[in-house]
């Protein structure tokens, strides 16, 4: 697992972390953060899983799973 990868996941994590406290408090600026965690996280997992991709020469890396 490549630094992208990790670093995606923890952003992510944060993100439904963030999104759990908005929703229980009722901060909607809160809950909002954590939406944008979230994406941002997954985004960069899909990049790591695609570099991860290309460095085992998988012909379509733009494919973001890992095979």
């Amino acid at each position: 697992m490549n630094s992208d990868q990790k670093e995606g996941i923890k952003e992510q994590i944060k993100g439904w972390t963030d999104t759990a406290i908005g929703s229980v408090t009722g901060n909607e600026d809160r809950k909002l953060k954590g939406d944008v965690e979230i994406t941002n996280g997954a985004n960069r997992k899909d990049y790591g899983d695609q570099k991860d991709n290309v460095g085992k020469g998988i012909e379509d890396p733009g494919e973001p799973t890992n095979q």
